[in-house]
């Protein structure tokens, strides 16, 4: 169903080499340290907003890392994941493992993020500036090594076509192991039914296909949010996650969010629901997939 999107997933897995203290969440930060190396690649005019640059729609920085704009919105083509989140207590020896997918056609440009990685090395981390070792690099989908002890192997950034499963179920539980921000009508959701989940996941869908590939995605969205709507939630649990970072935009240089984390278990006809649920697995749902809210892990009854 979305095999004409390419997508490839990068492991990386960095050491800690100092004692101290990080955020519980550390997608923000990664996706901070990574756009500065990106930006000190490509970048011309480092003194000027990227969005009253006049090289803006030439520059590998916005294309692959930042687009601040276009016909699809503020559409960027990777997620984060961050294994174990939640850790602040950092210490000498412990390890950082996280996955960053690229999509769309910047998956052909993966050497790009992967030269990010390694001088994201040279970077300090939070506000401690903790110094962290990149330990290696993998292609998780073809179980192969990209980088390890400063030596690359480029020819396994070969991007994949996205395949998803298709099955038949009936019962769908979704776990959602990092924040979401699912909002409607400037409201956080408070419970999660599978119409709106459908909607926000379609929705994002599209919006990728039309940003990232040349492709446009052949669905009435609004016929499947009609027969998600037939979908019950037999259960449900969220909590609050308050989450905060550093922003220049922002008074105080600080952005605060409530977020949810939790589960939901649906029942009803959900096979034709299947592949897209599927997909949202790598391309995140709600608002802050790029810094790694939005993920979930998904389980059916066959």
């Amino acid at each position: 169903m979305f095999e004409f999107m390419d997508i490839i997933t990068l492991q990386a897995a960095y050491e800690c080499q100092k004692d101290g203290v990080l955020p519980p969440y550390l997608g923000s930060m990664i996706r901070g340290i990574i756009g500065h190396c990106i930006r000190d690649f490509y970048c011309d005019y480092p003194e000027k907003r990227c969005f009253l640059c006049s090289k803006r729609s030439q520059c590998m920085y916005v294309r692959h890392f930042s687009n601040t704009g276009g016909e699809a919105g503020a559409i960027n083509p990777y997620t984060i994941y961050v294994y174990g989140n939640g850790k602040q207590q950092w210490k000498k020896g412990d390890v950082c493992i996280f996955d960053l997918t690229i999509f769309g056609k910047a998956a052909a440009h993966a050497s790009i993020y992967l030269d990010a990685l390694r001088l994201a090395e040279e970077k300090g981390w939070g506000a401690a500036r903790l110094p962290f070792r990149l330990v290696h690099v993998m292609n998780p989908a073809s179980h192969t090594l990209v980088y390890a002890v400063g030596r690359s192997w480029t020819r396994n950034l070969i991007p994949t076509a996205l395949q998803v499963e298709e099955k038949i179920v009936s019962n769908a539980y979704l776990q959602f192991d990092t924040p979401v921000r699912i909002v409607s009508g400037n409201q956080l959701f408070t419970s999660l039914s599978f119409e709106m989940l459908i909607q926000f996941l379609t929705r994002r869908i599209a919006l990728i296909t039309t940003a990232c590939t040349d492709n446009e995605i052949d669905w009435d969205a609004e016929e499947l949010v009609k027969e998600a709507g037939k979908i019950k939630v037999l259960k449900e649990d969220w909590r609050t996650c308050p989450f905060a970072r550093y922003s220049m935009n922002q008074k105080g240089n600080r952005l605060e969010w409530d977020t949810r984390m939790g589960w939901v278990l649906y029942e009803g006809e959900l096979s034709k629901f299947v592949p897209i649920l599927e997909a949202g697995k790598y391309l995140h749902i709600g608002k802050g997939a790029t810094i790694g809210f939005g993920h979930y892990e998904i389980f059916y009854d066959r």
